[in-house]
């Protein structure tokens, strides 16, 4: 790291973080062994028509095919706004989030769409109340379809039941199983 007012020419920070921090993509390797990296992906797959569903859940409560009713179309993006992000940074509330279902995460890979993101720190059930032989489902039927997951968003309900382009491009780190991304809707 380098600071003008140190006496450098430049300013220069480092940065050193783990990939699932902060809002981020998913890329399939992550639970799939030889699957793709994101950088292996077409950057095509990172863009698209978005679907934004409100979902009210509380803690711990499963999301699952009832509370997704919305007209989704192979191709989408689709995005589970749950009011979640308001908990960032209150560890007790943020760790027992809403979750998927198996049920929905199979719909979702039937109905062919590109990615699913959410504004929880993650789709699987909360690790607090996790039985011990979880095997992480829903990453695993998703990312075995190639359907990409976002995590952690914010500002859902600025865009909550409107139609909207999606561009979530992730930095292409070589070989990672996932990325920061910065995600924005365009709307109409």
């Amino acid at each position: 790291m380098t600071e003008i007012a140190r006496g450098a020419s430049s300013n220069i920070t480092e940065f050193t973080i783990a990939s699932h921090v902060g809002t981020h993509i998913d890329a399939p390797v992550h639970f799939i062994p030889g699957a793709r990296s994101i950088d292996q992906i077409p950057l095509e797959r990172f863009t698209g028509p978005g679907v934004v569903v409100t979902v009210n859940k509380a803690a711990g409560e499963p999301i699952d095919v009832e509370d997704v009713k919305a007209d989704v179309q192979a191709g989408d993006i689709v995005l589970l706004h749950t009011g979640w992000s308001a908990k960032f940074g209150n560890d007790d509330e943020y760790q027992v989030h809403p979750y998927l279902t198996p049920e929905l995460a199979r719909l979702l890979v039937e109905k062919q769409i590109k990615m699913l993101g959410v504004d929880c720190v993650n789709v699987e059930m909360p690790i607090p109340i996790r039985p011990p032989d979880y095997g992480r489902p829903i990453h695993k039927t998703l990312l075995g379809a190639e359907v990409l997951i976002i995590e952690n968003l914010t500002n859902l309900d600025h865009i909550a039941g409107k139609g909207c382009r999606i561009y979530a491009f992730p930095i292409p780190y070589q070989g990672s199983d996932g990325a920061q991304a910065r995600v924005v809707a365009e709307l109409p």
